[in-house]
């Protein structure tokens, strides 16, 4: 199950106006990461998203204050400075679970993605709330447009101790310092609750009303027990494990050891390969096979631009820059690297293929690829291959690729 940040992250990527016209910062941080979906370019995009829409709460913070009396601008004021250090805070929490996965749990680079997006619908949610109370002052004075409950219910109580439960929770979840940090999220959780609700009273004019405080907090805990609950759920798909009885695993990373190696990139200047790939070399001369690395050419295989059938090879070893190559017809040899290439299999919406540091799952991530994209064939230990991907906007990274996402031969046998 994907929720919560990872959620929003798969839709911005994969389907396209995730968010609809809701904003027009909506399409344009959309389009940023439509031009760069890399792991790197959509954590910028997500960074410079979280600038602009901060700038864009200040603007529609400025606009609502000048729109209203002095009692109201003193609630407003109110709440949003206890807005600010439960962002702060809010950020902590959201950095403890996305940064547990990533360094105790499954790895993957995506959830580093997740928490930059997750950082930026912070100050997004806020600055669309301060933007709905500018429009309903626009539209006329205010008025609650629903019904609540003329008094306390068990219902409220209800969700008021499950907020703090699953501040609890989440903060078992991920480690020793993570119960810390939920606590400080949920006290100034409350705090802008609360303030936020007075505004909210006053906004809607319920003052004096003793049940509405009630109920805007009601409906701020509901909001805030989702996230909690994707949260929680985003750790679950990231590699928590949890107890037969359904509680988190005490031990931090739900039991598994966090990573405590060498994060650099694994890469020995040899070894035994055995997986498929295909020649994507562009010189119009043909490729050559040589009998040792750098040696004597024993074949030229023909440049064939036209053909969409590829030249398959299998990779049986490497040395340096040279691969050693079975061919099609058991001619076996020496191919420069550069020359040789596979695909992905990401072929299914929203697929994403991880290189590691080393050819092990568990392993560090160094980069996601989204799609179905060309990498070229460097080395390789077993059914693990050594690959570069090359982004068309310029940057690269290096590591290791699943054999399971591994494709030699696009057109007939991975799909």
């Amino acid at each position: 199950m994907k929720t919560a940040a990872l959620c929003v992250l798969l839709a911005l990527c994969f389907c396209g106006a995730a968010w609809g016209a809701a904003h027009p910062l909506d399409g344009e941080i959309e389009k940023c990461m439509n031009d760069d979906p890399s792991t790197q370019g959509t954590i910028q995009c997500a960074n410079l998203g979280k600038k602009k829409w901060d700038g864009e709460l200040n603007r529609a913070y400025n606009e609502l204050m000048g729109m209203l009396p002095k009692d109201g601008q003193a609630l407003l004021r109110t709440a949003q400075r206890a807005w600010i250090p439960w962002r702060e805070s809010e950020f902590k929490l959201l950095g403890g679970v996305y940064l547990t996965i990533y360094n105790n749990l499954d790895g993957g680079t995506m959830w580093l993605v997740a928490n930059a997006i997750a950082e930026m619908d912070v100050v997004r949610e806020r600055a669309l709330e301060l933007l709905a109370y500018t429009d309903e002052l626009r539209g006329g004075k205010p008025s609650f447009p629903g019904s609540y409950p003329k008094g306390q219910t068990e219902e409220q109580l209800a969700a008021a101790m499950k907020v703090k439960n699953d501040h609890k929770k989440l903060g078992q979840a991920f480690g020793s310092n993570g119960e810390v940090i939920a606590a400080e999220a949920l006290q100034s959780w409350e705090d802008f609750r609360n303030k936020e609700a007075a505004f909210m009273t006053w906004f809607y004019g319920k003052t004096g009303d003793k049940a509405f405080p009630l109920h805007a907090r009601m409906m701020k805990n509901t909001a805030r027990l989702r996230k909690l609950e994707g949260l929680y759920d985003d750790l679950k798909a990231g590699g928590l494990e949890e107890s037969p009885s359904g509680e988190a695993a005490k031990e931090p990373g739900g039991g598994k050891e966090p990573f405590a190696g060498d994060r650099s990139l694994y890469r020995p200047s040899q070894g035994t390969c055995d997986f498929g790939a295909y020649i994507i070399d562009s010189d119009p001369k043909g490729t050559n096979v040589r009998e040792t690395p750098n040696g004597k050419v024993t074949a030229v295989l023909p440049h064939q631009p036209d053909d969409p059938l590829l030249i398959m090879v299998k990779v049986t070893g490497y040395r340096d820059k040279w691969l050693s190559v079975v061919l099609h017809d058991g001619t076996k040899g020496w191919i420069f690297s550069e020359l040789v290439g596979m695909s992905l299999r990401n072929y299914a919406p929203g697929s994403v293929a991880a290189l590691r540091t080393r050819p092990d799952g568990n392993a560090p991530a160094v980069g996601d690829i989204f799609g179905d994209e060309e990498v070229t064939v460097l080395g390789g230990e077993g059914e693990w291959a050594l690959v570069r991907y090359r982004h068309p906007r310029g940057h690269e990274f290096i590591g290791w690729l699943d054999p399971e996402k591994q494709c030699g031969n696009p057109y007939t046998t991975c799909p």
